[in-house]
């Protein structure tokens, strides 16, 4: 673990996908989806807390039987309108206001299976070495995918775009239906897994 302080791993999982219904705990090879993601949190290097925000009791189940915290997202965060972060950030409230001094904040996204340790840890490490404020995750073609975003705690509330920032190549898909289940599920399995 690290010596740097408190990281902390948020991830938004909303019950109210359209395209997909229970998107986030939609199987993929044999696990509710937003499992992977703790998983992949849990077995970094560096990451301390894992939090699952959700408006959904069944994805509150699933985020406290894989060993994640479970924050209770209001309604008013879990439209269809609604900006990811806002939710990342009620949840960092929630968690601060309990006394836990965070340093780092991960916001992972669940429907992105194929998120590994190694890109987390990669990230984090990125971020620290070169003093930046923000690392997140971009596609082959250098097109930010949302499957990670590294922040540091006190830019994590900011509105304006980070100037201090970085990024990582990391090919993962961004799932929304089914046939982008079927396309993760085969890559994951020429991978064996992660």
């Amino acid at each position: 673990m690290s010596d740097h302080g408190v990281v902390l791993a948020i991830i938004p999982a909303r019950g109210g996908s359209k395209r997909l219904p229970r998107k986030n705990i939609h199987h993929v090879l044999g696990a509710p989806m937003l499992a992977w993601a703790i998983r992949a949190c849990r077995s970094s290097r560096h990451v301390h807390a894992i939090h699952v925000t959700t408006d959904d009791p069944a994805i509150a189940a699933v985020a406290r039987a894989e060993g994640a915290a479970v924050i209770e997202r209001p309604a008013v965060l879990a439209g269809d309108r609604v900006f990811k972060h806002d939710a990342i950030v009620h949840a960092l409230d929630v968690i601060e206001a309990r006394g836990t001094p965070v340093d780092l904040v991960l916001s992972v996204q669940a429907n992105s299976p194929e998120l590994t340790p190694a890109i987390i840890d990669e990230a984090i490490e990125k971020l620290r070495a070169r003093d930046l404020w923000e690392v997140f995750t971009v596609d082959q073609t250098l097109v930010q995918n949302g499957a990670l975003r590294v922040m540091r705690a006190e830019h994590a509330r900011q509105r304006t775009p980070s100037v201090h920032c970085g990024v990582i190549i990391a090919d993962i898909i961004d799932v929304h239906d089914l046939d982008d289940i079927a396309a993760v599920e085969a890559r994951m399995q020429s991978r064996g897994g992660y």
